[in-house]
């Protein structure tokens, strides 16, 4: 089994990865921190011929929101299996991003539920969490885009076209933690971009009450 761990936390990486290695005697482990290292990984394996089985993917990866370029990867690696482990846990993103990839675990599960996922994997067989499959079970098409108060605060000062650290400022919050939200408003309303999300508010009209 060879696997690539991309995430931008470096002790999520070595912890997550010694516990693989434990469990998998066999298996070969490299990690990315960044798009650039996780492109650079999947060529130089796929130019060797010797790639990749599994791709464990973080959504929030550092600057970059992998489902950006998730794609991308598939077209490139077909036979690579995607297995998402991230922190987003709410059901209309859970059920936006599974219909891309083949696994899905939250962060906050215990790791057995990682090492049953690469397990199931590597036998070609999708693999959603216990978790992640208990929020797709009560989700359903008529389900509202759920925002939380914060996503709300700062989505209403981007309609106003203020800046990160204008918003920071008037929500007293710092940046990062803006950049945090504005990424979760663009993951939930599958836009890339301000522009793209001030159209889909409008549309939507969320803000509207």
């Amino acid at each position: 089994m060879k696997i690539l761990f991309a995430d931008d936390h470096q002790l999520i990486l070595d912890g997550l990865k010694a516990v693989i290695q434990n469990k998998f005697k066999n298996a070969e482990i490299y990690t990315a921190k960044s798009k650039n290292e996780l492109f650079i990984q999947l060529k130089t394996s796929k130019n060797i011929n010797q790639p990749f089985h599994i791709l464990i993917q973080d959504i929030k990866f550092g600057k970059n929101n992998a489902m950006d370029f998730i794609e991308d990867i598939k077209l490139q690696h077909p036979n690579l299996k995607i297995l998402v482990l991230s922190s987003i846990s709410d059901s209309v993103s859970i059920s936006r991003i599974c219909k891309k990839v083949n696994g899905y675990v939250l962060k906050s599960e215990p790791v057995e539920e990682i090492l049953n996922a690469l397990e199931s994997l590597y036998h070609k067989n999708n693999y959603i969490s216990k978790a992640a499959t208990q929020k797709l079970n009560a989700y359903t098409k008529d389900n509202a885009i759920v925002l939380s108060r914060r996503e709300k605060e700062v989505l209403t000062e981007l309609m106003k076209e203020k800046s990160t650290k204008e918003i920071a400022d008037t929500l007293y919050i710092s940046p990062k933690t803006v950049e945090m939200h504005r990424g979760n408003l663009f993951l939930k309303l599958e836009v890339k971009n301000v522009t793209g999300l001030v159209k889909k508010v409008i549309a939507l009209d969320l803000l509207g009450e």
